[in-house]
């Protein structure tokens, strides 16, 4: 905690300036006021009257107060970003990925997942995962939520990767269950991963369940309850296996403030929240972010015909980029990389290798199907 050390009549004060999350400041001037506040440009706290004193600089410190973040992720739509690369070097553009970093935390997303599937999380370097989460933060700000991505194949990598999270300043870790070996990765060493991480990890956990990149290992509600109930740090799941009554169950078994249940596609937002998930963490929100939080907010605001027939839409656009990472690359490229002044963005987001850019005919339907949506996003 930083403090401010003022001499008062020949005495000597130290008052506490902030808490919680904290920012780099690079120098900052105090003036004492008489009514008892600090002046430091836009920050404004009480503070104690400093008489006599009329203004003291401090070298770099840590000094910007953030509130808070619940206890859960917020409710809404998030995005699990994706990630540019200079494919000449095979290296990552940090400059484009900045530009897209802050564009999304303004297009009314509850937040960020950074490193989840469609970063190709498994395709980066450790040093590389940590990179990103650093850029995230400090484009975003110091209180935007940010989730990140630790998946690995073991207890110790995914306790590293955690560790860096925290050191880089997410709020939450998405963690899917070790699947490498799948069939020898029984309930029993699910269970054992859940629980070694949950005992270890300095951040709130949000399990991910999405059986097409573990192996076919699907988690069912029941375990994972067991789960959340064991741990208080075990505080919401992603479901991209697509069961709306998975939804269902878990909602009933726990109040909102204490689980987060968010479906893992955007194609079944509004089944979801009807069901009570808190929303949808949704790869297509890296294509059209403003769309997909309207219909969220349309349906929370009651106008229930409206949502539906925006999320129809969304639905059909969204068809072709189901075929994986690379055709929603593709079909950002075309719209928030360009929203986010991005140039060369076709280039930048083509996968890294050995995964290849979809072909031209996927490209002319990804194309044809999402430009029902394109007039829309814009005038949001």
């Amino acid at each position: 905690m930083a403090r401010l050390q003022n001499i008062v009549n020949g005495t000597t004060t130290n008052e506490p300036l902030t808490n919680g999350h904290t920012d780099h400041v690079e120098n900052i001037t105090f003036k004492a006021k008489s009514n008892g506040y600090y002046d430091s440009g836009s920050l404004k706290e009480p503070a104690v009257v400093y008489t006599d004193v009329h203004e003291t600089s401090l070298p770099a410190t840590k000094l910007e107060k953030v509130p808070p973040l619940p206890r859960v992720p917020p409710s809404g739509v998030w995005a699990p970003t994706i990630t540019f690369f200079d494919h000449s070097t095979d290296n990552l553009d940090i400059e484009a990925q900045a530009r897209y970093y802050s564009y999304m935390a303004k297009t009314g997303l509850a937040g960020l997942v950074v490193l989840g599937t469609n970063s190709e999380t498994f395709l980066l370097t450790r040093e590389e995962r940590k990179t990103l989460l650093e850029v995230a933060r400090r484009e975003c700000g110091p209180s935007y939520p940010i989730m990140a991505g630790v998946g690995g194949h073991s207890t110790k990598q995914v306790l590293e990767f955690i560790s860096d999270a925290a050191e880089a300043r997410a709020d939450y870790v998405l963690l899917l269950p070790p699947a490498y070996f799948g069939k020898q990765t029984t309930p029993a060493v699910v269970n054992d991963f859940f629980n070694d991480v949950a005992q270890a990890s300095p951040l709130p956990i949000v399990i991910y369940n999405f059986p097409a990149v573990c192996n076919g290992i699907d988690l069912d509600s029941a375990t994972i309850a067991a789960l959340a109930r064991k741990h208080d740090n075990i505080i919401g799941v992603k479901l991209t296996c697509g069961a709306v009554a998975k939804i269902t169950r878990l909602t009933a078994e726990f109040p909102a403030d204490r689980f987060a249940t968010f479906g893992g596609q955007s194609d079944f937002l509004i089944g979801g929240l009807a069901s009570g998930s808190a929303g949808t963490i949704a790869g297509f929100a890296n294509v059209f972010p403003k769309t997909i939080v309207q219909i969220y907010n349309l349906y929370q605001a009651g106008r229930f015909q409206e949502a539906m027939e925006l999320h129809r839409k969304a639905a059909l656009a969204e068809q072709p980029c189901k075929a994986g990472i690379s055709a929603v690359k593709y079909a950002a490229a075309l719209n928030t990389a360009k929203a986010a002044g991005i140039e060369g963005a076709l280039e930048k987001l083509k996968p890294r290798r050995p995964y290849a850019e979809p072909s031209e005919s996927a490209k002319k339907d990804i194309e044809l199907q999402i430009a029902s949506l394109v007039d829309i996003e814009a005038s949001l």
